[in-house]
Formats: structure tokens, sequence, C-alpha cells
């Protein structure tokens, strides 16, 4: 049995504050998860947009890795239609050397086809094929010691320091992408209603058992597969003073994650209220013993076996987010370690 595990995801949402003190908090962010004994700090990918300044993912990590001692760090997710095959490879097997084997490595083909167009990218089919391309150049990449692309064959003089590569993930919120993800082993991270998310869990369990000694899995050499819950989560010395401070952070974030459909006039792609039952992604406030007792609730209700903590959002200020850090660690984190996976 799986013991629960503890991370932390962040979107590194543009602020009033200059770019450089956001970056210089995620980093102190991670540096205290790292000292916390949390298991991994991961970041998001976007362009062109308030929800995310992180336009270059292994930048960040890079700062991040020399931060930290234990740490394991990762992007959720690399968008491979946005990369070129060869600066992807060299990329993750520099960052995975540097960090002596700490690097996740989150696979995805980029869930805005509004952000694709920047990357000359004109529908979902052209996106879905760059991304498959680039995956497997990769694979092949890390078993060779040269790189096929573009009809030229360049040299490699570097491989990821994790054989075959690091640990892979795929996050999703779609339903229809489970088959591949549990039949490959890919670690998950789902953003949906919680009503979902257990059947979608207690399906992949189902289909990974079944295909976990199948040739050919891309995560094969991964021996237990995290199943993750993202959650915001705000923890304050009062119920009162959490609710305040996260419902207010939650509106903001709300409005950064809704702006390139909204700015087009498009309907929202999901839910996005802080306590309905509908909500892709609710929140949690409270005290440590409040914070404790609905993260149970949540826990029991999707079947999670990692608790991927979203503590720094919205325009939540920094030290509101390290207090709930320092307060989850240290009276919320025990309690929950206990859970079975």
């Amino acid at each position: 049995m799986q013991t629960m595990q503890f991370g932390i995801f962040d979107w590194i949402e543009a602020s009033a504050r200059p770019a450089a003190e956001v970056y210089e908090h995620k980093l102190e962010l991670a540096s205290a998860a790292d000292r916390a004994g949390f298991h991994g700090f991961f970041i998001a990918e976007h362009h062109g947009t308030p929800l995310s300044i992180d336009g270059s993912p292994s930048a960040l990590l890079s700062a991040l890795f020399q931060r930290t001692r234990h740490l394991r760090a990762g992007a959720l997710t690399f968008c491979l239609p946005w990369y070129h095959p060869y600066r992807f490879y060299s990329e993750v097997c520099m960052l995975d050397q540097m960090s002596h084997g700490r690097l996740e490595l989150g696979v995805g083909r980029g869930v805005s086809p509004i952000e694709s167009r920047i990357f000359g990218l004109s529908n979902i089919d052209e996106s879905r094929e760059r991304y498959r391309q680039t995956l497997e150049t990769f694979f092949a990449a890390c078993a060779s010691p040269i790189m096929k692309v573009n009809g030229v064959e360049a040299e490699l003089h570097v491989k990821p320091f994790q054989r075959p590569y690091p640990p892979l993930w795929f996050p999703s919120s779609n339903k229809e992408s489970i088959e591949f993800t549990a039949r490959h082993g890919y670690h998950t991270a789902f953003i949906g209603k919680h009503a979902d998310c257990k059947p979608l869990f207690e399906r992949y369990r189902e289909l990974w058992q079944k295909h976990r000694n199948d040739p050919g899995r891309h995560n094969g050499h991964v021996a237990a597969p995290i199943l993750a819950r993202t959650q915001h989560l705000v923890i304050a010395d009062t119920d009162a003073e959490a609710k305040a401070l996260g419902e207010s952070a939650y509106n903001t974030w709300a409005g950064h994650i809704h702006h390139l459909t909204r700015k087009l006039g498009r309907p929202d792609v999901f839910k996005t209220t802080p306590y309905g039952e509908d909500s892709a992604q609710r929140l949690i406030t409270g005290s440590p013993r409040s914070a404790l007792e609905k993260l149970q609730e949540m826990l029991r209700a999707t079947g999670a076996n990692y608790l991927l903590c979203v503590l720094s959002f919205g325009d939540l200020p920094a030290e509101a987010a390290m207090q709930s850090l320092e307060l989850f660690a240290g009276e919320v984190k025990p309690a929950l370690a206990a859970m079975p996976g």
C-alpha cells in the first residue's frame, strides 16, 4: 500500500508585483517545501496570459534545483508542440543532470489552442501530431548517440541522469485520455469535479493493473503510479482569516484562467466557483484543524494518493502563502500522511 505523498503546484501568475519578486517568491516557497519534506514542486507553462509568466519552465526549474537539495520538480507540463525536438531533449537532459536526477517530466499537447497559435499551430490535429513526433523523437534519442530530425543526424553527447529518462507525467481533465495514461503508467493529476475524480482513478488503477507488465510502456521504469488531485488551499490561524484571504485570491485566479477565452468572447471551458459541487477547482480554507478535516474528506472522495497543493495563487500575499505552507507542514501534513494512498 502506498503512503500519501505531497507536492505543490504553481501557475506562476502575473501580479501587481514586479516579475522579479514573483519569481523570487516561488523559489523561496520551493526552498521551504524542500525543508518541510514535500515530494515535489510543479509549475505550469502558458503564454500570452496573466495565468502564467513562466514562458520558460527550464529556466525556473534550473534556479529551483540550485535552491533545493531533496525536492523533486518539473513542469506540468512541457507543451511539446511548442518545442524543437533537439532543444527539448537537450534541456531535459541538462535539468536532470544538474539536479542529480530530481526532474519529473510532465509532457502534453498544451490545453489552449489560443496559445498554440503563437507557435504557428492552426488546429488541434496539427498540435497533436507535433506532440507525438516530439515525444517519440525524445524516446528514441534517449537510447541513441544521434537524433534524426529535419533530415539531419545530430550528435548527442549527454543523456538523462535517470535512465532511461525521468518519470513521466500526463496531467489531464480529459476522461478519454485515461486509457492511454493508465496503460503506459504515467503519473497524472486530475482537474475536474470531485465527483468525476474517484471513478476515473478507479478506472486508471484497473487498467494499470491489467497492463503493468506489457512491453513498451512509456513509464514502465516507474514502480507505482501517482494519482494526484490539485487543491487550492489557504491555512491561517483562524477560519475567518483563511476564508477572507482564500476567496479574494481565488477570484483573481479564476479571472486569470479564463482570461483568453473571455477576451475572445468564448464560453468558459470549465466552472470555477470556490465551493460549488460542479467546480473544476474547489477551494479549501481554514485553521489547521478545519483544513485537515476538509482535506481528509476531499481525499476520501477523490481516491487520490497524492495531494498537489496550490498554495500561492491569484493575488494572495506571499507571506500568506508561506504561512499556509508552514501550518500545513507542521499541523496538517503529519495526520494526512497516515492516510492510505
